[in-house]
């Protein structure tokens, strides 16, 4: 029989059994405070009993305890396995075997990998366990007698677990949160849109909370309903351009505007004034960046003070604020790039007298098709502004051919078939990724699946898949608006042309996919 703790000095007085209303209002305290849990694995009900006496009204940093009682050591691993979040074990060695607690040890250690939870040893029979041979060979955090365990004692340890525990684990919140951060930093630039950036980081930061007891009573989705949203400076009014929660109707608006947020608006002046990276509003907090962009950069997450840690969110600021200053330059050169080339081919449109919007009806439907056909948003993107100049050899093609009202004889159409080996002698010299997929298509859009194509007679999987992808829809606009040589023909009759040159000028398969969503295709070219 195990030896019993000491009880020198105890007031016996909490011996009687509770009542249910007790219980109750003690869980509901417990819950509204948050808890520690600790477990306590011992094959006497005796020491289960007291223990928990001497600590019902223990507190740690403002919380209670929570218990979880195991009889065996088979138990004890099974309660481990459940619950990775006890923060203190209580664990007698001699259980249903003479090892048992030591079996347990290595179970929590070296299967489990539970490096954070503190484990008290005790024992009644010492000879079973050496504590020299115990304390060298196992992991643990404090090996006692239970002849040892008086009520001061047993504070007095529990309090240096929890220390101990509570410390740990903030350099665990810690080391995760930078992890945390080093992701986020790593996907910074994934994004294809100023506002899905921005998005993206309002997403990331709400998710900066703390990772503590306290919290154990938060649900997930407490989390994930919770809202914010960025603003940056247009023409020197603070303006919402991404948001998540119940602030997503406002993106585009002032927030001046927003009669719900005038007082977020308020203090982020005051915010701006003073110099202050984050202020706390009531019910949520306002982040001012540090960027160099002289956007005036807001950020607004909802949440409880107490709930985020602040400290990495400082953290992580640090790394955003670079990234939307080199984001910003990046986008603004990206986008001038687009302009440029965009522009040009409107330009080479105009010269030779296409029905006018071609150009642009065409890089829409591009952009569409090849959305249909599971391609990446940037490589949607790239295809739409590269497809613009796909005729842009056409410029040094003579007026008197390009221009003519009539039919061409052959050996005018001799002339104009060098117009793609121009345009990719044009565009190939650039270094520009988009430059030299649009070299690609100038190059080949005129290639047919049946090799009778120009210039190189190229056919089926020989011709580039991007090229393949416009040839139909080059034909198709060119069909349905008017040109100086001819009428425009119905959508019906041409794709009733599109079907049979199927294996003959174009992919069958892309053939299959433009038709199946040409109401979504020719949509994008209406607007």
């Amino acid at each position: 029989m195990t030896n019993k703790i000491n009880l020198d000095n105890v007031n016996f007085d909490f011996l009687s059994e509770p009542t249910d209303q007790a219980k109750h209002h003690e869980e509901k305290k417990q819950a509204q405070m948050g808890t520690y849990k600790i477990l306590i694995a011992d094959d006497d009900e005796e020491v289960h009993t007291i223990t928990k006496m001497i600590l019902n009204d223990f507190e740690f940093d403002g919380l209670g305890l929570s218990f979880i009682d195991t009889f065996s050591g088979d138990e004890t691993k099974k309660v481990l396995r459940d619950h990775s979040d006890i923060a203190v074990a209580f664990l007698d060695v001699v259980m249903e075997e003479h090892h048992s607690g030591l079996e347990v040890v290595e179970y929590m250690r070296n299967t489990l990998k539970n490096h954070m939870t503190r484990i008290i040893l005790r024992t009644g029979q010492p000879g079973e366990a050496p504590e020299e041979q115990v304390i060298r060979d196992f992991d643990i955090n404090d090996y006692r007698l239970k002849t040892e365990m008086t009520v001061k004692r047993l504070y007095t340890t529990l309090y240096s677990a929890l220390r101990n525990y509570r410390d740990l684990n903030k350099l665990d919140n810690h080391r995760r949160g930078l992890e945390k951060i080093i992701q986020t930093s790593a996907n910074l630039f994934k994004h294809n849109s100023l506002t899905e950036f921005l998005t993206s980081i309002l997403s990331q930061l709400s998710e900066f909370y703390k990772n503590t007891p306290e919290l154990i009573y938060f649900r997930d989705d407490h989390f994930k309903s919770m809202g914010g949203f960025v603003t940056l400076d247009k023409r020197d009014i603070p303006t919402i351009v991404a948001a998540t929660g119940k602030y997503e109707p406002y993106i585009g608006k002032s927030i001046q505007e927003v009669e719900e947020l005038k007082n977020i608006s308020v203090h982020m002046q005051n915010n701006y004034d003073n110099g202050t990276s984050i202020t706390y509003v009531g019910n949520g907090f306002i982040i001012k960046t540090s960027s160099k962009n002289n956007l005036n950069n807001y950020i607004f997450i909802e949440g409880e003070q107490d709930v985020f840690d602040f400290d990495l969110i400082n953290l992580f600021l640090t790394n955003y604020s670079v990234a939307l200053d080199n984001y910003i330059l990046t986008n603004m050169i990206s986008t001038t790039q687009k302009e440029i080339i965009i522009t040009l081919g409107e330009v080479v449109e105009k010269h030779f007298d296409e029905t006018s919007g071609h150009v642009k009806r065409l890089s829409e439907m591009m952009y569409k098709l090849a959305l249909h056909m599971h391609f990446s948003y940037s490589e949607c993107e790239v295809l739409k502004v590269a497809s613009t100049m796909h005729d842009v050899g056409k410029i040094a093609i003579p007026d008197n051919i390009l221009k003519k009202p009539g039919r061409l004889t052959p050996d005018e159409f001799e002339v104009v078939k060098e117009h793609p080996v121009i345009g990719y002698k044009i565009l190939s010299k650039s270094d520009l990724e988009i430059l030299k997929v649009a070299a690609e298509i100038a190059l080949n859009h005129h290639e047919k699946w049946d090799g009778t194509g120009y210039p190189s007679g190229l056919s089926g999987q020989g011709i580039p898949l991007y090229s393949r992808m416009l040839a139909i829809i080059d034909v198709f606009d060119a069909m349905t608006h008017e040109r100086v040589y001819k009428e425009a023909s119905s959508i019906e009759s041409t794709l009733e042309y599109i079907k049979d040159e199927k294996g003959k000028h174009f992919d069958p398969k892309i053939v299959d996919i433009f038709i199946s969503n040409i109401e979504d295709i020719i949509a994008a070219a209406d607007d």
